[in-house]
């Protein structure tokens, strides 16, 4: 079984902080914020981090009274039943292999392409396949020795990539004469409020994506009902002050007025962070975006992923063997499984677009895919989690937290749901695709085995199975 009180809050924290990975905010999603919000793009920010205080608070909630290595599926069972409960797991598989996808590709796309336009090398681009691989392998070996290990070194690689960014934000801010309290407001937004919120679709409220990702160390945690929901607070705060805070640096020290052409930057938090800080920046860029937050965002995402498993094959959902762990509490078999499927969708679908459109192109196309397939895939899961502490504010009585909050928030995601597909065309048209095939597919195996299911879900930790 699970070993029960393994870690505390400030592991869980860096746990999330390893998958939301804030040190993209130098050039991750917010080109995706930024496309729309342009020189309003720290406003885009701010609202995602309201947003996602929001969506916490269904979480918080049931953190309170859930502790299960199933995370949000065990929420969704508590409230609507087993079989919605593994539903609920089967799409934060995908949600999560998906995540694991794009990390690879969009590490492989631009580690050649980053160092070589910061240092005026020649790196071939199957380096970042050498790179990737060999960064992939390290994660999942830590993370098969067991989670104090592998998390103690997701919270030194969390604190290097806290501190590049205050510092380099800091030196940006400090010598920009562009400093301007405008950047809250929308006029600089295309279409002003309506280009806000597309930004806020396209970019800031995903950044926050991964701070649920302490949730399925419910078994493993001290004192789980207390510090899991403020592991969440505490990300979610620490995220978004780095995430406002690089924003706001980045907008003001690109150029206010100048954030149409941000987007079109081959990497535009490098090349901010070269103008002001010079070679000294550019070196700390690299190690902190390019050479060490692999590592934290590969277990930040693999380890959430291998609980899960292990929970559903421990419920009768996927097969007995994964739910097997080693004297240290490790489910071995499921970090194989994690490491095998995501590995092979990544390859499988990196080298069919590379072979059909180029490298740089065909990468970009599939990891974009990818981080469709996974946004779809959470937002789904919210609202599912959403609607199972409504159902049980009935039962309870509890009209604000329970209820009405979770729906409002189920309504800001069913926008964000609208947005993700509005005028999506192919190849990216393919992500909406397989997620309604795997949702189908979802539906009609809980339906064979509704049956089968032995959900260990109660108010305390599981009673778990011991297997050698």
């Amino acid at each position: 079984m699970l070993k029960a009180e393994s870690i505390g809050t400030k592991e869980l924290v860096f746990q999330a902080i390893g998958q939301i990975t804030p040190i993209t905010i130098l050039g991750g999603l917010i080109l995706g914020a930024a496309g729309f919000a342009l020189g309003s793009t720290p406003l885009a920010f701010l609202i995602g981090m309201g947003a996602v205080l929001l969506a916490a608070n269904t979480v918080y909630q049931f953190s309170r009274i859930v502790s299960h290595a199933g995370g949000y599926y065990a929420y969704v069972a508590h409230g609507m039943g087993n079989n919605a409960g593994v539903f609920t797991g089967f799409q934060y598989l995908i949600y999560q292999v998906a995540n694991l996808g794009l990390e690879y590709l969009i590490v492989i796309w631009g580690f050649s392409k980053g160092i070589n336009y910061a240092l005026g090398t020649d790196l071939p681009v199957w380096s970042g396949i050498i790179y990737m691989g060999a960064m992939t392998v390290l994660s999942f070996v830590f993370m098969s020795r067991g989670i104090r290990p592998s998390l103690r070194l997701v919270m030194a690689i969390g604190l290097i990539q806290l501190g590049a960014i205050l510092i380099i934000s800091f030196a940006v801010i400090g010598q920009i004469h562009d400093n301007s309290l405008s950047v809250f407001t929308p006029q600089y937004a295309l279409n002003g409020w309506h280009g806000v919120f597309l930004g806020f679709i396209a970019g800031s409220y995903l950044s926050f994506a991964g701070y649920g990702s302490v949730v399925p160390m419910g078994e493993e945690a001290r004192t789980p009902t207390r510090t899991i929901g403020r592991a969440v607070l505490y990300v979610i705060l620490l995220a978004g002050g780095v995430f406002l805070l690089g924003s706001y640096a980045l907008t003001t020290g690109f150029g206010i007025s100048s954030m149409s052409n941000f987007t079109s930057t081959v990497i535009p938090g490098l090349q901010v962070t070269r103008e002001y800080l010079g070679i000294g920046g550019v070196y700390l860029y690299l190690l902190a975006v390019t050479f060490i937050s692999t590592y934290g965002t590969v277990v930040g995402m693999g380890t959430p992923l291998t609980r899960v498993t292990y929970a559903l094959a421990r419920d009768g959902a996927l097969p007995r063997f994964l739910s097997r762990t080693d004297e240290a509490g490790t489910p071995y078999n499921a970090v194989r499984f994690t490491f095998l499927i995501s590995v092979a969708f990544a390859v499988l679908s990196g080298g069919i677009f590379w072979y059909l459109y180029g490298f740089y192109a065909g990468l970009e196309d599939a990891w974009i895919i990818f981080a469709t397939i996974a946004t779809l895939a959470t937002l789904l899961i919210h609202i599912l989690s959403n609607t199972s502490l409504s159902i049980m504010s009935i039962k309870e009585k509890k009209w604000v937290l329970w209820l009405l909050v979770p729906s409002a928030t189920t309504l800001i995601m069913l926008v964000a749901v609208y947005y993700s597909v509005l005028g999506i065309t192919m190849p990216y048209l393919i992500a909406p695709i397989v997620n309604v095939i795997w949702i189908g597919i979802s539906l009609v195996y809980v339906y064979a085995r509704r049956t089968s299911f032995h959900h260990t879900m109660n108010e305390e930790a599981p009673q778990q199975v011991t297997e050698a």
